[in-house]
């Protein structure tokens, strides 16, 4: 059973890879910042097979869109695995295992799937939520541009052609030259499609500020040139000026995750050990990386919590954070991870257990609050 929030409901992480329930905090404050995309809808490949897939389907009854779909992108994977050098995706693998075929067949059938389920771990499941909020195939131009887009890259009575044998035959068969042109369909972007994707995924109609951050990267392109690290980049774009309300939603990043990433790893440390009395809890090295209590007031009433946890006592933090995955796995209705009883710290479950001795309270992060999604989306298509 998946563990699905309200904020990314397309990043299917389970509940074992989340026991402090963080994943819908921190997911809340990036969507301030990055309205639509998630941490796996970072391809634009992926948003232009979902783009042409809807271009070619047009007005037909939406039930009927995933079998086509399935054909469709099984037929943009292979081409993009044998044809594009370096591609990669979900599904690759399948890909590879059938590159000596003669003849590739494509269909709902589980034979043909890219992946074990395709409809949720493919293009679909990873990218119809924010495709769908983003409007995309709504847009007033959309028809407009991938057609003329299509025309300018490749022949398109002929790809028309391939296409309406996988919308019309329940199981379509091809073989590697016939599907090379999905290939070129796909390899590149035309400038009207970096307008167009520009407008539909970097830039926002209205006031939100992922247009203002869009604009701050256009204007110094330095900030996204390095390596991502979540603190260096929030302060280098405060510290080029920007309004009071990114400023704003940048800190609360910022000190959200000052406060979130101690308690993810004293989680993993107490893990590692299967029980705990109060006097060893109290001395292990890890809380010599924790910061004091910070000085700040968080909109999210839990991090308030547990930042005025930070002024506890070493053994109260280590309660705290197994009362909080306590309260997340009643939620969910499983058992506790950690029992505190007669004083110990009893470890049930150990799951992701990692002993952390130390970490950099200054600048290491576990969440990344969306950002670098954004950046990976600029840099292919703005360069």
């Amino acid at each position: 059973m998946f563990f699905l929030t309200e904020q990314d409901p397309n990043f299917r992480i389970k509940g074992s890879r989340d026991p402090l329930g963080f994943q819908p905090i921190w997911q809340t404050l990036g969507r301030e910042v990055v309205k639509h995309l998630s941490t796996v809808s970072n391809n634009i490949k992926d948003f232009q097979v979902l783009s042409y897939a809807w271009f070619f389907y047009g007005d037909k009854d939406p039930k009927d869109f995933l079998n086509f779909f399935y054909k469709f992108e099984q037929a943009c994977g292979f081409a993009r695995g044998k044809f594009i050098p370096d591609e990669a995706f979900n599904g690759i693998d399948f890909v590879r295992k059938n590159l000596t075929k003669e003849n590739l067949s494509f269909s709902p059938r589980n034979e043909d799937t890219l992946l074990s389920n395709q409809k949720s771990y493919g293009i679909y499941g990873k990218y119809n939520r924010p495709f769908t909020e983003m409007k995309i195939k709504d847009l007033e131009n959309f028809r407009e541009v991938i057609e003329n887009s299509l025309k300018e890259k490749v022949d398109f009575d002929d790809l028309q052609l391939k296409v309406n044998r996988l919308l019309s035959e329940p199981v379509s068969t091809m073989t590697f030259s016939e599907i090379e042109i999905f290939a070129k369909m796909i390899e590149t972007l035309t400038d009207r499609e970096k307008q167009f994707f520009k407008d539909a995924i970097l830039k926002l109609d209205g006031k939100h500020v992922q247009t203002e951050l869009f604009n701050l990267i256009k204007n110094n392109p330095e900030l996204v040139e390095a390596q991502f690290k979540l603190f260096e980049f929030i302060e280098a774009v405060i510290a080029i000026g920007v309004t009071d309300q990114l400023k704003k939603h940048l800190i609360e990043i910022k000190q959200s995750e000052r406060v979130l990433l101690p308690f993810t790893y004293l989680f993993k440390t107490i893990q590692s050990s299967p029980e705990w009395k109060k006097d060893d809890i109290e001395s292990i090295q890890i809380f010599e990386s924790f910061p004091d209590k910070l000085d700040y007031y968080f909109s999210t009433p839990i991090i308030n919590s547990l930042n005025r946890d930070l002024a506890k006592s070493n053994f109260e933090k280590s309660v705290a954070t197994v009362t909080r995955n306590k309260d997340v796995s009643d939620k969910r209705g499983n058992a506790a991870w950690i029992k505190h009883e007669n004083g110990k710290l009893v470890v049930c479950y150990s799951d992701g257990a990692r002993e952390v001795p130390s970490f950099d309270k200054e600048a290491d992060f576990d969440n990344n609050y969306f950002l670098p999604s954004f950046i990976s989306m600029y840099k292919q298509i703005m360069n």
